[in-house]
C-alpha cells in the first residue's frame, strides 16, 4: 500500500490538498509512459486534463476545474492516493 504523507497536523485544508493533486496529476501526465486508456480510477479519470505530455501546463486550468468541483476531503484524499498509485503503476511499467 502506499504512503500517504499528511502534515503533523493530521489534516490537510482543502486548497493543500487540491495542491497536491494537481503536482501529482503534472507527473503523472509528463510522464512517458503516461496513457490516459490505462488509468484505473474512473473517479481520477473523471477529472484529468484529456492533453498530456511533458510540456503540459495547463495547471491554473486544472486547478479551477478541481476548485469548481467542489470535492469534499474523502474524495480529494481518494483522488490523491490513486493518482500515486497510478504513478507507481507507470514506474513499474517502465522499469519492469
Amino acid at each position: 500500500m502506499a504512503r500517504v504523507s499528511v502534515p503533523r497536523s493530521g489534516v490537510r485544508s482543502e486548497g493543500e490538498s487540491i495542491e497536491e493533486l494537481i503536482r501529482l496529476i503534472k507527473r503523472l501526465l509528463r510522464h512517458r509512459a503516461y496513457e490516459r486508456t490505462r488509468i484505473v480510477s474512473a473517479l481520477l479519470l473523471r477529472h484529468l486534463p484529456h492533453d498530456s505530455g511533458y510540456a503540459w501546463e495547463n495547471e491554473a486550468r486544472l486547478r479551477e476545474r478541481l476548485t469548481g468541483a467542489g470535492l469534499d476531503a474523502k474524495t480529494l484524499d481518494y483522488l490523491i492516493t490513486n493518482a500515486r498509485l497510478e504513478f507507481e503503476r507507470l514506474q513499474e511499467r517502465t522499469a519492469g
